[in-house]
């Protein structure tokens, strides 16, 4: 009787032995791709906030994480988007050449990926950059000729680059007429200063205004969403107008009435012009309204499009980094 219950008693421990040494290797096994997740989205953000600024130390960054990444985990599913991302941040620090081997590899060993669409476009302007033409002609009808991707628009900029003269090719996208269309486009370029008089008959300008933050509001009495909008701005600049914090709202209304009593009604304390001739609103290609554009104190165009809670959070963010920037400019020049 005691035998067979220790033969029971082994048999299952036995079992949960095997049960546990199973679940141990299962995640084990399921790590790896949690840790390559992980680190691919690491790899992300530091992508989203190179598109807002460019610093070198997060290029730098992404280069790091990204070589790593490859040789770690050449299996994984966005594998493509990585090198993609690393050839484009070895591309930009300069280092064009290691940027068109990481290109290369893509296209060959990832033909069906998703970005080999990207790749052969870069690799293009890669090429370009360092005047190698023919290289770059042979990247640039790869991808015109691409059974997948040959109708799609990387393939209509490649149409477009073999259409100008080489001696003008440095290896940069070439922009349509009326570029910066898109809000977006403007982050990370200077705000183009204007010259106008405002709705109290003083002259304003942008650059009176260096040194301080500036929210510069498309809008109009009109525009329902920029009525929405108002209270977010009322509440950032009643917070922040003694922190080196201006708006300028621009409107677009279609007479000064109507402005101007909305105005004194909502008690607006900041500045306003009416764009009567659209000269402003055409200065930054304005399509639609509501359109802000966050300006930092050294005349750096940082955010657009910014609404309801992320507009404060942006000008927190901006307004902090701008002090702290004045007091080091202001220990820089004190005397010794």
């Amino acid at each position: 009787m005691f035998s067979r219950n220790g033969n029971r008693c082994a048999y299952v421990i036995c079992v949960l032995s095997s049960l546990v040494f199973i679940g141990f290797c299962v995640n084990l096994a399921s790590a790896a791709p949690r840790k390559a997740a992980y680190i691919y989205q690491e790899i992300k953000a530091i992508s989203k906030r190179l598109k807002h600024q460019k610093k070198q130390e997060d290029l730098e960054k992404l280069v790091e994480k990204s070589s790593d990444f490859v040789a770690a985990h050449p299996a994984y599913k966005r594998v493509d988007e990585v090198y993609y991302l690393l050839g484009n941040a070895l591309v930009q620090l300069g280092r064009v050449e290691e940027g068109i081997t990481v290109f290369e590899k893509v296209i060959k060993e990832y033909p069906e990926a998703r970005y080999v669409e990207r790749c052969l476009l870069d690799l293009g302007l890669a090429h370009d950059k360092l005047s190698n033409h023919d290289a770059a002609d042979s990247a640039y009808q790869k991808l015109i000729d691409h059974p997948k991707y040959g109708s799609r628009s990387q393939a209509k900029f490649a149409k477009r680059i073999l259409e100008q003269d080489r001696t003008e090719r440095k290896g940069e996208l070439p922009k349509p007429p009326g570029a910066i269309l898109n809000p977006r486009g403007w982050i990370g370029k200077p705000a183009l200063d204007f010259q106008v008089t405002d709705v109290k008959g003083e002259e304003l300008s942008l650059e009176e205004y260096r040194g301080q933050v500036v929210l510069l509001d498309f809008w109009a009495t009109w525009c329902g969403p920029c009525i929405t909008e108002i209270p977010n701005v009322k509440k950032a600049y009643e917070k922040y107008k003694d922190q080196k914090f201006q708006i300028i709202g621009i409107s677009l209304d279609r007479s000064m009435k109507p402005l101007a009593a909305y105005i004194d009604k909502e008690e607006l304390g900041w500045l306003h012009y009416w764009d009567k001739s659209r000269q402003v609103s055409t200065l930054y290609k304005v399509r639609g309204i509501p359109s802000t554009f966050l300006i930092d104190g050294e005349g750096i165009i940082r955010k657009t499009n910014l609404r309801g809670h992320a507009l404060e959070h942006a000008v927190a963010d901006l307004v902090k980094e701008n002090l702290a920037r004045a007091v080091e400019k202001k220990e820089e020049v004190a005397p010794q």
